[in-house]
Parts: C-alpha cells; sequence; structure tokens
C-alpha cells in the first residue's frame, strides 16, 4: 500500500475501515500517537490484528490514513471556497470560519494534530506532518500576499504575516476545543472578531476596535474526547 496515498472511494466505504479510522483518532487524539498500541486500536474497533494489517501496513501508515482522512476535503473545500471569495477580509474570516466549523464538529481533529505537533518527534512521521501542515500554510501565505499586492495589508513579509494569523486562530481552537460544548464559542462571531483583532495590527485604514465575544468557559473543564 502507498502510505500517504488519500483513501479511494470503496476504502471509505467499507465499514470495518471505517471503524478502524474512527477509533484510531480517537485514541491518537486522546493518547497521542506514541502512548497508543495497536492492540488498543483493534480492541476498541474488534477486529483481528490480521484485519488491521489488510487495511494498513502499520501504526504508521494507520495515522497517516486518519489524517488524509480527516483533512485532505477540508483543504480542498477551503481552496475551493477562497476561489470563491474575493477580498481580504472576507477570505480572512472564511479561513477562520470554515476552520472553526470544522473543529468545533468533531474535537478530535484539532486534538490530534496538536497532540502530535506538540509531542516529541517520531520518526517517521516528522516529514508527512510538515507537508500537511504546509498545505494549509501556502494557502493562507497567498491570501497574505494578495492583501498586500492589493494595498489591504500593510507591506512585509507575507509568511510571518500568516504565521501571526495562524498562531492566534490555532490558540483559538486548541484552547476552545477542551472546554465543554466547543461550538458555543468556536462561532463566526469570534472568527470575524479575530480578523478584526488581526487586521487592526496589519491592515491599510482606519478601524473600530474589535469587540471580542463573551468566553463561555462553563466551568472551565475540558470536554471528554469523544468515542468511537
Amino acid at each position: 500500500m502507498n502510505a500517504t496515498s488519500p483513501l479511494t472511494q470503496a476504502e471509505f466505504a467499507n465499514e470495518t475501515h471505517r471503524r478502524l479510522l474512527q477509533c484510531a483518532l480517537t485514541l491518537f487524539a486522546a493518547q497521542g500517537y506514541a502512548a497508543t498500541t495497536v492492540r488498543e486500536i483493534i480492541e476498541a474497533a474488534g477486529v483481528t490484528r490480521p484485519v488491521l494489517y489488510y487495511y494498513c501496513d502499520n501504526k504508521e501508515d494507520l495515522f497517516k490514513r486518519v489524517v488524509h482522512w480527516t483533512q485532505d476535503d477540508a483543504y480542498d473545500e477551503l481552496e475551493r471556497l477562497l476561489a470563491e471569495t474575493s477580498g481580504t477580509i472576507d477570505r480572512l474570516r472564511a479561513i477562520i470560519r470554515g476552520t472553526f466549523e470544522f473543529c468545533a464538529a468533531d474535537p478530535r481533529i484539532p486534538q490530534l494534530m496538536f497532540q502530535t505537533t506538540y509531542a516529541p518527534a517520531v520518526s517517521g512521521l516528522t516529514e508527512f506532518l510538515q507537508e500537511m501542515a504546509e498545505r494549509r500554510f501556502s494557502i493562507i501565505v497567498q491570501v497574505m500576499q494578495e492583501g498586500i499586492a492589493a494595498g489591504d495589508l500593510h507591506p512585509g513579509d507575507a509568511a510571518s504575516l500568516a504565521l501571526v494569523f495562524c498562531s492566534v486562530m490555532d490558540h483559538h481552537v486548541n484552547t476552545l476545543c477542551r472546554l465543554p460544548h466547543p461550538e458555543d464559542n468556536l462561532t463566526a462571531e469570534r472568527a470575524d472578531s479575530l480578523v478584526d483583532v488581526f487586521l487592526n495590527s496589519v491592515g491599510t485604514g482606519r478601524r473600530h476596535a474589535p469587540q471580542l465575544p463573551t468566553l463561555d468557559v462553563d466551568g472551565g473543564s475540558p470536554r471528554p474526547s469523544a468515542r468511537c
């Protein structure tokens, strides 16, 4: 098998394969890649070890398939949406709104990526994760380049602006997905306010002070991970 190939339609339609992906996502998100064992995955999915190895080569291959399964369509949709959206402000809003909606729908997905990103490097995954991250980052860099060219953003390094933008967006995702009911905070209103915060610093023209919506922490306790 090609470990980094996107899933075929036949694989995605297979119930056993979906169950493996769902259970692997749950465990990887809750425990991290290194701490999750193949035994835990097959027990959670209710399959045998030979069945798991029918669908993937090893744990690394399964992890890559989980990441492709959860992110490929989202990146395709983001590129499509930005191609249909004009204006720097609306495009930046579309990025954060889409990211918030995507992450609130299944908090395991951002938890998985933050678990892996901030954990010690895993041999065989570092380059893969960098490639996946660079796909999204390059999309945002392009929006910054076009914003500078249009005069909507102050002249500067587009990659640096993209890094600031991603830091603001991703920190909110990482924090709010760990609270109960992240959909109550990962809203379009908050997304637009964060764009205002960003543009108040690097955008051209006169702007009003941004107003952030109230944060509903609901006691501040982390939300239990979804189960497969």
